[in-house]
């Protein structure tokens, strides 16, 4: 029988996600605090250094998100299994010199292959989740449009919302993410950035409007692009909206969020209130 070799934390290395992998989930790490809290750390954290992370095409994320510069990769540890024990630990203000690491157990899988074998298969992945093959396995070129996904991703968008603000339509499915594994590449529709062009600018102006829980349920989103769709000069169409939605009162804009009880269902009342305030 061979004996696990674990280690404490080396004071010089932070602590890291590789970009991509998995969002951090408030309850799961709510449920390692109790347990945590109650029991202590029952299984140690896997975590490889943060240079093979790069070496092997990957990046890093610090735990708020924000990309760490590839040559700073040295001085973290990449957390492959255990993120939510680790916020845990952090948020219950432990001692970081107790808290226990290990290397994984098969030195021969790469980053990619641990990840998912440790994460894919004890919890299945939802539509976005599949959006993290690319970032961990391909060695990517700036995409604009695909760093837009990445941003709404972040914001807990659901793949058919992210795929309308990104494409103009809801046509990603979570199999264009396994095929880029395979063919090496990004799906092809990021490819193109003319949709992108515009509504990265619409996402703007109406970030300062409505809530990002609001953006996320495609009501904005899908009454642009059915407008625009019956539009007689789309192009006109789609020229103005971002002045339009920039133009929105407060209440204007509470009122399409949250309109009082009518006649008919609140997902009609929300259409409705766009085509009022936006027009057609």
């Amino acid at each position: 029988m061979k004996q696990l070799i674990i280690a404490s934390v080396e004071l010089n290395r932070n602590f890291a996600f590789v970009k991509g992998n998995r969002q951090i989930n408030a309850k799961a790490v709510a449920a390692k605090v109790k347990s945590i809290r109650e029991y202590g750390q029952l299984s140690p954290i896997t975590v490889v250094k943060g240079e093979d992370v790069f070496l092997s095409g990957g990046h890093l994320v610090d735990l708020d998100g924000n990309d760490i510069p590839d040559e700073q990769t040295e001085n973290y540890f990449a957390v492959l299994d255990g993120q939510h024990r680790l916020m845990a630990y952090l948020k219950l203000g432990l001692n970081l010199d107790d808290l226990v690491i290990c290397e994984p157990l098969n030195a021969e899988m790469s980053i990619v292959a641990l990840i998912a074998e440790m994460n894919i298969c004890t919890t299945s992945w939802k539509g976005t989740d599949y959006m993290a093959a690319p970032c961990m396995a391909l060695e990517l070129k700036e995409n604009e449009v695909f760093e837009f996904a990445l941003e709404l991703r972040r914001k807990n968008y659901p793949l058919s919302t992210i795929s309308q603000w990104c494409l103009g339509k809801n046509t990603l499915k979570p199999r264009d993410f396994v095929n880029a594994i395979k063919e090496k590449k990004l799906p092809k529709a990021f490819e193109n950035s003319a949709w992108y062009q515009r509504s990265i600018n619409w996402y703007r102006v109406a970030q300062e409007k409505f809530s990002e829980t609001f953006l996320a349920k495609k009501y904005l989103i899908g009454y642009i692009i059915d407008q625009g769709r019956e539009a007689e000069d789309p192009t006109a169409f789609y020229a103005q909206i971002e002045s339009r939605i920039e133009q929105l009162t407060d209440k204007q804009a509470q009122l399409i969020m949250n309109p009082p009880k009518g006649l008919v269902t609140r997902e009609q009342l929300i259409v409705d209130n766009l085509v009022e305030y936006l027009g057609r």
